[in-house]
């Protein structure tokens, strides 16, 4: 009986352990009011990028092998810009893409950041040709 006992004992140990997640935990992703406009630049101008489109990950500030989401760059104002909405504080790694009609070169390029409120934000996604 004492071992039934251990036994039960040390699964409810690990279970509760493992469920010790709260919302203010700052785990990346949906659910939260926060949002990104995310502008691709290369060389700090934006007006030569085109066909943009800004990848996110979530939970990571290195460059990932595969993202969560991703969103087709719109013009706002005249600067093509990709908005991601709805997000949580955490963790998140943005990557860009698009076409340099300067250079006649595709651009992409990425950046981290770190959402610690819930508002909206506006983030420089620097590019730069691939080759």
């Amino acid at each position: 009986m004492k071992k039934a006992t251990l036994i039960f004992s040390g699964l409810a140990l690990i279970v509760a352990s493992s469920c010790n997640r709260t919302e203010n935990d700052n785990t990346a992703g949906k659910g939260g009011n926060a949002a990104i406009n995310a502008i691709p630049k290369h060389h700090n101008e934006y007006k030569n990028i085109i066909n943009g489109k800004v990848y996110i990950a979530y939970n990571v500030q290195d460059r990932p092998s595969k993202y969560d989401d991703s969103v087709a760059c719109s013009y706002v104002g005249g600067v093509p810009t990709a908005t991601f909405t709805g997000l949580k504080p955490g963790k998140y790694y943005l990557l860009g893409k698009g076409f340099d009609t300067s250079i006649n070169q595709d651009v992409k390029g990425g950046t981290p950041y770190t959402i610690s409120q819930e508002t909206t934000l506006e983030l420089t996604i620097p590019v730069t040709e691939t080759h």
